[in-house]
C-alpha cells in the first residue's frame, strides 16, 4: 500500500549481507504481505525466516531481537512497546512526529523526499528510497546492536 516508503530487495539482500558478515544474525519477520518477498530473502541469505504468525506470536518474535530494522509498520510500534532498540527507516513522515525514548534512531535518506504522507510518491526525478544506502542502516545496527 505504501509504495512510497519501500526499500528495494537489492538493498535488503546488500543489509543481510553486512549483518551476517560482521556476525549477527538476521530475523526476517512480517506479515502475510511481506511473506513472499521474506522466503525469498531467506532463500537468497540464509537469513532465518520462520513464516508469519498472528499477533501475539509476531510480539514474541520481535521480543527476541536485539535490536529492530523497520520502516513506519506494526514492527516500529511493536518494537517501541517491548523497549527495544530501533532503527526506524522514514521517508515521507516528519522524523519530529516519532519518540524511541532513547532508544534508536531515524534513519533517512540522503536525497530529501517530495512525497510526504502519501502512498505513493509522485515526484518524478527519483525514488528517494533509492539514496537509502545499506551500509547507513548497518552503521546504525552497530551503533545500538
Amino acid at each position: 500500500r505504501w509504495i512510497s516508503r519501500l526499500w528495494s530487495d537489492q538493498n535488503w539482500i546488500d543489509l543481510i549481507f553486512k549483518l551476517q558478515q560482521d556476525g549477527y544474525y538476521p530475523l526476517l519477520l512480517g506479515g502475510s504481505q511481506e511473506h513472499e518477498k521474506n522466503k525469498y530473502f531467506a532463500s537468497v541469505t540464509g537469513a532465518d525466516y520462520k513464516g508469519y504468525f498472528g499477533l501475539k506470536q509476531f510480539i514474541s518474535e520481535v521480543d527476541q531481537c536485539d535490536v529492530v530494522v523497520s520502516a513506519v509498520t506494526m514492527g516500529m510500534h511493536i518494537a517501541v512497546g517491548l523497549k527495544k532498540p530501533l532503527i526506524l527507516m522514514n521517508n515521507i513522515f516528519n522524523p519530529k512526529e516519532f519518540e524511541l525514548y532513547g532508544r534508536g534512531e531515524i534513519v533517512m535518506p540522503d536525497k530529501e523526499c517530495h512525497c510526504f504522507f502519501s502512498p505513493k510518491c509522485k515526484n518524478e526525478e527519483y525514488f528517494c528510497m533509492e539514496h537509502l544506502p545499506p551500509q547507513k542502516i548497518f552503521d546504525a545496527v552497530k551503533r545500538w546492536g
